[in-house]
């Protein structure tokens, strides 16, 4: 037992580490985005003061993480350039830049001056003007151009630039050029386009999530054998667990101690020499017989009056929660039901026991039933599921359910425990913001088909010829108008199919024309590129029962993503074979992959790996989810195989004939 409760204790301690650990790295996740947006922001050619600090403003960046982050932009000087640089911020007005100077000045050629600031306390204003290359001589910076992503710097000391200052912190930087397409350039072609770097202070103590219950521990955060932050503590350590953790290109220490409140308690820690105590009194018992008839008499009584006690207990607890909670036999007859139980289904205790949950359920199709009663069993395996029951009065509500097999020692089926949860309301909500989501994307499409068609006319001189910069302009337009259009429709699509109102047609479709004609297309986009698209299809693969419209969209997606994420001089192949009575579908590619503890993830709406983030901040997160509906409700199945670096191979079935359905 002490071994258990030291087990549960150690879990307890791993499990609060790891909530630490993601609300780290979640942090400085959102530290990245902002900048992110920032860079976009800032290397527009009507960059000035006025529109980053209403840039920032606008964000709620203080609102939303009050004293974490502090914001700056500091661009690429020459020393010719430096004065005039200083005059023209002076000239800003303002308290900021009324005494604007650069710190500090030495021989060198260029200069990185943190030339706006959003500073989250007064400490910190002494950034301003602040050279970046003096203030971080680990060169975080080079680091970022090399990598044209983002990079956190060496611990940084505040004292550099203010003596009396006891501040440090680490500075998060990303570059910031004049080419949108400067991934196509080498490393000394870069250095032609950059004009400067974003980035944003961050406090060690700031990266601890708050959020988190520290009593009885101590976290303590461990740069390179250094402790520099350090919450709560202890008296004495009975405990003591430690993770490393990479934020981007640095390698953090977490240790986690824990003191009393995750001691064992008194009877835990000494219970062997309890129970040898129990052995002999009971053994100097028998040795007494008049007294041991009378203690064990009277043993017996508190002891019932203890467990009489702890079943009240128990049943109290049961009966205040607000889930349903059902006890059977292992015929699923009810031979307990607490008072939830009664609430949602309107039966009473008396009209429950002896019968089966069927006296509310029965309202789902054969086939859920036959698998419920396999699964819980004959198998003997727990159940989880959504279905749809009838109170008493005849109202339908939806619920959740979870039933679980009670087993003996020799695995004999001793009786069933069900727990319920209504989630009509849960579920209504749920349909009301997919409603919502249906009806502002049909709003948005409108005015979004309008400035494509005026964008298209401008461009063809319909309104006069335009000039080389209005052109850029339109396209730059047209481009972003494009995409918002990708998302509506993408949205379209998830609300139809959160309503239940996609449509699947299928008819017989010559698949291996069709994803020909796809692959054509996707070689002729990728002209110029240096990637390789390759392809092999099986001229045993037949034709095929399947909407050709929606299964054009799988192949699309999987395509694009491949060649996406496949960094230059990466090789894209597809094969198409028959495996049975399949069609099977395999994309691989050779790029960026997916981190392994982010693939269950993948299928999610909204959801982007973090990898496929910095490589492209483009995109819904919303293809996979599609594509996976869209095999599924065809009757197929996909999957795929991944690793972080090497690349991925995404898969999906297509039955020969599929069963013609609609699902209204």
């Amino acid at each position: 037992m002490k071994r258990t409760v030291e087990e549960r204790r150690s879990r307890e301690l791993t499990q609060t580490l790891a909530q630490i650990v993601d609300g780290m790295v979640d942090k400085v996740t959102t530290a990245v985005d902002w900048l992110y947006d920032l860079r976009s922001m800032v290397s527009s050619e009507t960059e000035d003061s006025t529109k980053w600090h209403g840039f920032i403003l606008s964000s709620e960046l203080d609102v939303r993480f009050p004293g974490i982050y502090s914001p700056f932009y500091a661009p690429r000087i020459a020393k010719a350039d430096l004065n005039r640089f200083e005059e023209k911020l002076r000239k800003l007005g303002g308290t900021d830049y009324l005494n604007y100077s650069v710190f500090p000045r030495s021989d060198k050629g260029e200069y990185l001056p943190i030339k706006y600031l959003h500073a989250v306390g007064k400490d910190l204003e002494v950034l301003m003007g602040s050279d970046l290359m003096y203030l971080d001589p680990s060169g975080a910076y080079k680091k970022a151009v090399m990598t044209d992503g983002p990079v956190i710097s060496e611990l940084i000391k505040l004292n550099v630039l203010a003596p009396s200052s006891k501040r440090e912190g680490y500075i998060i930087v990303l570059p910031v050029y004049s080419s949108p397409s400067i991934k196509e350039y080498s490393l000394e072609e870069r250095k032609n386009f950059l004009i400067g770097f974003v980035g944003t202070w961050i406090a060690p103590s700031s990266l601890r999530d708050e959020a988190v219950e520290l009593r009885g521990l101590q976290y303590s955060l461990i740069d390179q054998g250094r402790v520099i932050s350090t919450v709560g503590s202890v008296n004495e350590v009975r405990a003591s667990v430690s993770q490393e953790v990479r934020i981007l290109n640095r390698i953090f220490n977490i240790v986690l101690d824990s003191g009393m409140a995750y001691k064992l308690s008194g009877i835990e820690d000494n219970l062997p020499n309890i129970s040898l105590f129990l052995m002999v009194i009971i053994n100097l018992l028998w040795w007494t017989i008049l007294y041991s008839m009378i203690s064990v008499r009277k043993k017996a009584l508190d002891m019932a009056f203890l467990v009489t006690k702890d079943i009240r207990k128990f049943k109290q607890a049961v009966d205040g929660v607000s889930d349903q909670v059902v006890i059977t036999d292992p015929e699923g007859k009810i031979t307990y039901a607490n008072k939830a139980a009664m609430t949602i289904t309107g039966y009473s205790l008396e009209e429950m026991v002896g019968k089966k949950p069927s006296l509310w359920g029965s309202q789902m199709p054969k086939e859920f039933y036959e698998k419920f009663w396999r699964t819980i069993k004959y198998d003997k395996k727990p159940f989880w599921g959504e279905l749809t029951n009838k109170r008493k009065g005849g109202e339908l509500y939806e619920a959740e359910v979870r039933v679980s097999p009670i087993l003996g020692e020799q695995g004999e089926l001793l009786f069933f425990v069900g727990i319920e949860r209504d989630i009509s309301r849960i579920k209504a909500v749920e349909r009301m913001k997919t409603e919502f989501i249906s009806l502002a994307s049909h709003q948005l499409r409108t005015p979004l088909s309008a400035v494509k068609w005026f964008g298209e006319m401008l461009m063809d001189g319909d309104a006069g010829k335009l000039t080389k910069v209005q052109e850029k302009y339109v396209s730059k337009i047209n481009e972003s108008n494009e995409r918002e259009i990708q998302l509506v429709n993408a949205l379209l699509n998830v609300s139809r199919i959160e309503s239940g109102k996609i449509i699947v047609s299928p008819k017989p479709t010559n698949l291996k024309k069709m994803v020909e004609g796809i692959l054509s297309d996707m070689k002729v986009n990728i002209a110029g590129e240096n990637k390789v698209l390759q392809y092999t299809i099986d001229k045993n693969v037949p034709e095929v029962v399947i909407d050709a419209d929606l299964i054009r969209h799988v192949y699309s997606n999987l395509l694009n993503n491949a060649l996406k994420y496949t960094n230059d001089g990466g090789k894209i192949t597809v094969q198409i074979y028959l495996k049975g009575n399949k069609v099977i579908t395999e994309v691989k590619d050779n790029g960026i992959g997916i981190p392994k503890e982010e693939q269950k993830r993948i299928a999610e709406k909204f959801f982007r790996g973090s990898n496929a983030l910095k490589k492209e901040t483009e995109g819904s997160g919303l293809g996979l989810y599609l594509a996976k509906t869209i095999v599924e409700s065809s009757g197929g199945t996909i999957w795929f195989d991944s690793v972080e670096g090497k690349g991925t191979t995404f898969k999906f079935s297509l039955p020969v004939r599929s069963i013609r359905h609609k699902r209204k």
